[in-house]
Order: structure tokens, then sequence, then C-alpha cells
């Protein structure tokens, strides 16, 4: 795939049951088809698998070389921990916010409408992926 100039779109959730968790990436490229991943994993929290997903997203759209990110979670605990509106609690979910931050600098811009420092969209319909 390469560098692209145009912006990708990360599209990301993240589940848990007593079977375990699964993360769910769809990569969309400015020029291509989406690039799907579902990934399992031992048992997490809900919130913790959200953000193991957006991380396991950044992490693939890095290796594809992408440059800009338009990142869409439907989780609104990730969202407004990222935006700085909800304040983390909780020691293992500010690791999760810390690795988040360093893989989203990796990126020249991540951006949502509006950029400040980056904005992550809140994703109510699943439709749109």
């Amino acid at each position: 795939m390469g560098t692209s100039s145009g912006a990708w779109t990360l599209f990301t959730d993240g589940a848990s049951n007593v079977k375990g968790s699964d993360l769910g990436i769809i990569l969309k490229p400015p020029t291509s088809n989406r690039i799907r991943q579902s990934i399992k994993t031992p048992k997490l929290t809900n919130s913790e698998a959200e953000y193991e997903a957006m991380i396991a997203g950044l992490e693939l759209a890095k290796s594809l070389k992408a440059e800009v990110i338009e990142a869409k979670c439907d989780s609104l605990l990730v969202v407004n921990q990222v935006n700085k509106t909800f304040e983390v609690r909780e020691d293992r979910m500010q690791r999760y916010l810390d690795k988040l931050q360093v893989e989203a600098q990796s990126f020249e811009k991540v951006r949502e409408k509006e950029v400040i420092d980056f904005i992550w969209d809140h994703i109510i319909c699943r439709d749109s992926m």
C-alpha cells in the first residue's frame, strides 16, 4: 500500500464476554478497499478491549505507512479520556491512554472534523463501518 497523502479512516470496536474478548478493526485507505481485522484475546474488560482495538488499529495503520489517520471509536469512555473530557481514575486505564497517545504520535496527524492536538470521534451508529 505504501505511504499515502490522503487521510486513512480507522474504525475500531472492542467487546468482552465470558468466552474472552474480540477486537474489531476496519482501516480504510484513501484510495483502496477496506482492510478488516478481527483479533481474539484473553478476557479483558469492555473498556480494555476498546483501548486494545484502537491501539491495534493504529499499529496496523503505522505498519502500512499511513500518515494521516481519522480515528472513529464507539467507546464514549475512550473518546472522552483521549479528549480529556473524562478524568482517568484507574491506573490501568491511564496506562492504556498513555500507550494510545504514544501510538498516535507516530502519525503526521490524527484528525477529525476539528484538530486541536487530536480529537477522536465517538461513533454511535456502527452501520457506517
